[in-house]
């Protein structure tokens, strides 16, 4: 997280990518969610998860999942498992675009299980070094 100071009463914060915004925002719920014996499951297209994130924000390294490389077929494909399957406490899914179709399946798999689920939208391009 890059924090920048103009101004003593004006502070912009740039996130590195929308999962650590979501751990920033969400810090209370995803805490409360580590009591939990479930996993914690993190998709997306490119690495953005960073481990040192997870410390910092006191989650339960052992329980948190990130699989990436994930296409928008296989993203869609994968939420509705592990809402069904009822596993993880809660998925934090990044995800560009969803078509009726995608937004009908999560729907109905969503609406059967205990599942939090968190869908981001990844709005930065994706860059390779």
């Amino acid at each position: 997280m890059l924090i920048i100071h103009s101004s003593p009463q004006l502070m912009a914060i740039n996130f590195e990518s929308p999962f650590q915004q979501v751990l920033q925002q969400q810090r209370p719920l995803l805490r409360s969610f580590n009591k939990a014996k479930k996993w914690q499951l993190w998709l997306s297209e490119r690495p953005m998860l960073k481990r040192s994130w997870v410390n910092i924000i006191g989650l339960d390294q052992q329980k948190v999942i990130h699989l990436t490389n994930l296409n928008n077929e296989h993203l869609i494909s994968t939420i509705e498992k592990a809402l069904k399957n009822k596993t993880c406490s809660y998925v934090v899914a990044c995800i560009n675009h969803l078509n009726d179709q995608d937004k009908q399946r999560i729907q109905q798999a969503a609406s059967t299980s205990d599942t939090c689920l968190l869908l981001v939208q990844d709005d930065q391009p994706i860059q390779y070094h």
